[in-house]
């Protein structure tokens, strides 16, 4: 009875002290911030090349823009540009990133060549973007985003910022639960030790 009782509330306190925790995925050069682009100037993924951008892309005319000393990615004219990652855990996600204009995202695994997730982006003012999907621990994937002129502005450019991929967290437990649940445990304590001084 003792060893089913401290194995319960072993298993108990690591379900409690498990929940809660948060993991973020690494994407290369997220902010798009790159020395080489003066402020308020622009040039291209071309040009700046990968080492600098560290995003591959499709297309010629993509470009890395600078308005005030904040830069963000311009995806124009049918380009595509994309990173590669893997994520350190399976379970649910969230992507947000700032935007403006019109185009897609997808993501997309490369070891099951399959679309986990894709969404039409679509603003006429810079806003934040945010999707949830559900990622397999062993499996690379890309996150692509491209341009797609959608009315009812036909806007041909995506223009992209702060790329973040989180894992979604179950919940903390309030205070009040860890109580209920020491009580709990402490309930389970005297029953035990009664049923053995009834046996004595």
């Amino acid at each position: 009875m003792h060893k089913s009782l401290v194995s319960t509330a072993a298993a108990l306190l690591l379900a409690f002290g498990a929940v809660g925790a948060q993991a973020q995925v690494a994407i290369a050069n997220a902010d798009f911030e790159l020395s080489a682009v003066a402020t308020n100037t622009s040039d291209t993924f071309s040009n700046l090349g990968w080492s600098n951008v560290q995003w591959g892309w499709l297309g010629g005319s993509s470009k890395i823009i600078d308005v005030g000393g904040n830069q963000m990615a311009q995806v124009v004219g049918g380009d595509v540009i994309w990173s590669g990652f893997a994520a350190s855990s399976a379970g649910n996600y969230q992507l947000t990133f700032d935007t403006v204009g019109d185009g897609y995202v997808m993501l997309y695994d490369n070891d099951t060549h399959a679309t986990v997730a894709q969404a039409f982006v679509q603003n006429a003012t810079t806003s934040q973007f945010s999707t949830t999907f559900a990622l397999t621990s062993t499996d690379n994937y890309r996150l692509y985003f491209g341009t797609t002129p959608l009315p009812p502005t036909f806007n041909g450019n995506l223009t992209i910022d702060n790329v973040a991929i989180t894992q979604i967290a179950a919940p903390v437990p309030e205070p009040e639960s860890y109580a209920m649940m020491l009580g709990g445990l402490g309930a389970l304590g005297l029953m035990g030790r009664r049923r053995l001084k009834s046996r004595a």
